[in-house]
């Protein structure tokens, strides 16, 4: 071997181990983080260090075997806008998905199965694909694109794959630390859920477990779905989050829709968005509970990503939680009930045994001194007799009002408008205080009293959420052939928040019902007069 035949064999030595004490370096770097995005990113950080590369970029591969995830270096943010779009998973790219094997080219163009570069891509030579697998799986791909040497090497490609199998064990970290964060932040919520149900607190456990699975699973929605046995439709009886008002309260043909489904299998589910429901959605019916043909749906927008199995798994524990809850909450009205019922028994058993006798004695004690006196006093006391007897009939007609089931009343249009405000009243300061003129619930049909409902409850959202309102009066009231509800907070004015998007389905729902909607706000303050015809 000559001399300069040696030279170049210690150079190329050199930088081999130069190499490889920087694929060390960087093996270090990526393995010293346990957050899966800070992880994910510097990876690709890392790449373009490595192998010397302008561009890196990861593709997570979801579970439609599409681009999940991309994260990418080298390209400004300004660029990247002027794309507007991430890569679809196409050309060589998607060669490499379908394919999980090393690519390595001289010049992309050249290649047959290069798709080329969308409008204001940044113009791109050689590449370098590479596999990243987790546990045999694979989890995605890293690519490098324009290496400052001109071509990537084999060498090159081999750094590159040194780098994945790093990346590979820093991803499986990094979801382990995840997925073991995940379940201790859920089984913290589940023992202190548990510990809910067990005290004597007189809250609202119903409501209180739906906001902890609201906040945990990172949900729009969380609502509980109930099969009506006479008419076979699904009725949301509760609901919470975007949308709640208009949602709960609302009506689903059952066939072939996702919860209906869950519920007769009694198997929970994740909805992938498409059919019957718009939005991803973890459905877990309440099983071993008093409520067999309901379910607990946690509903989340695309933007936000879909449920994973591992959802699925807390949410279904919380779900039988969620039942209990609703066990308990219906054994505590069945007390309240049975106490009411006795309290009213009593009261009607003294106004009977002392006050319509007393009235009773005094009515004839009247009409006997009214038989001496002259005709003129003795027919005002005739006419004050007769007042008499018609209140001991009114006593007589609330009596027997007071001995009926108490069921009648809080199925009435009153009942459920107050049983609307005391659920949502509960996570206020000062309860809202409530009104009723004229008759109610002689003249509002079950379909009038939903709406009516179904605006208190979003007026009553709206003010707490973006008025910050610490004091709301409410009216319901029947004026002429209308019914009016007037809500009135001392919240911060209505101004140009989002509670203004909340209002239009109210105005939809006036509409509807040839009515309208009214709002007045000034500086502090604001009321919504909201009318529909009867």
């Amino acid at each position: 071997m000559t001399s300069g035949e040696e030279h170049d064999a210690a150079v190329e030595d050199l930088v081999s181990q130069s190499r490889l004490r920087d694929l060390i370096r960087v093996n270090h770097a990526v393995t010293s983080h346990l957050d899966l995005d800070t992880v994910l990113r510097r990876i690709v950080e890392m790449a373009t260090e490595l192998i010397d590369a302008r561009y890196a970029a990861m593709g997570v591969i979801g579970d439609d075997g599409g681009l999940e995830q991309f994260i990418h270096v080298g390209m400004d943010e300004p660029t990247a806008e002027q794309i507007g779009h991430l890569p679809a998973g196409k050309g060589l790219l998607g060669a490499l998905i379908d394919d999980p094997r090393p690519v390595r080219i001289p010049r992309i163009a050249a290649d047959v199965r290069s798709s080329g570069f969308p409008a204001h891509h940044p113009p791109m030579d050689s590449f370098l694909g590479v596999p990243i697998r987790v546990r045999s799986e694979v989890y995605g791909n890293l690519y490098l694109t324009d290496s400052r040497s001109g071509a990537f090497t084999a060498d090159d490609e081999s750094l590159a794959e040194g780098l994945a199998a790093t990346a590979g064990i820093a991803i499986a970290n990094a979801r382990q630390f995840e997925e073991s964060q995940h379940r201790e932040k859920w089984s913290l919520a589940l023992a202190d859920a548990t510990r809910d149900l067990l005290s004597d607190d007189d809250g609202d456990p119903v409501m209180q477990l739906l906001q902890t699975v609201l906040d945990l699973a990172e949900a729009d929605t969380v609502s509980i779905h109930r099969r009506d046995e006479q008419t076979g439709s699904l009725v949301v009886d509760l609901a919470l989050g975007e949308g709640a008002a208009a949602l709960q309260g609302s009506r689903h043909d059952a066939a072939g829709h996702p919860v209906a489904e869950a519920i007769s299998s009694r198997r929970a589910r994740i909805h992938d968005g498409g059919g019957l429901m718009a939005h991803s959605a973890l459905i877990a019916p309440f099983v071993g509970s008093d409520h067999p043909g309901a379910a607990l749906v946690v509903s989340r927008c695309a933007t936000k990503g879909a449920f994973r199995p591992r959802d699925l798994t807390m949410v279904s524990s919380f779900a039988s939680h969620v039942g209990v809850a609703l066990d308990r909450t219906e054994a505590r009205r069945n007390r309240r009930r049975v106490s009411m019922l006795e309290d009213r028994s009593r009261i009607a058993r003294d106004l009977h045994d002392h006050v319509i006798q007393r009235l009773f004695a005094t009515g004839l004690s009247l009409q006997a001194t009214a038989s001496g006196l002259d005709p003129g006093t003795a027919a005002r006391i005739t006419d004050h007799v007769q007042e008499i007897d018609g209140a001991i009939t009114q006593i007589r007609q609330s009596i027997f009002a007071m001995s009926q089931d108490v069921e009648r009343a809080a199925s009435s249009p009153r009942g459920r408008i107050l049983a609307v405000v005391n659920r949502l009243g509960d996570h206020m300061g000062r309860r809202p205080t409530v009104a009723f003129d004229g008759p109610i619930d002689l003249l509002t049909d079950p379909d009038l009293a939903r709406d009516v409902e179904a605006v208190i409850g979003e007026a009553l959202t709206n003010a707490v959420k973006h008025a910050q309102a610490s004091a709301i009066d409410i009216e319901v009231a029947i004026a002429g052939s209308q019914i009016q509800v007037t809500v009135a907070d001392d919240g911060v004015g209505l101004g140009s928040s989002p509670r203004r998007s909340g209002l239009a389905n109210l105005e939809d729902r006036a509409t509807a019902r040839g009515g309208g909607l009214r709002i007045v706000s000034g500086g502090a303050g604001t009321t919504i007069i909201w009318t529909a015809s009867l």
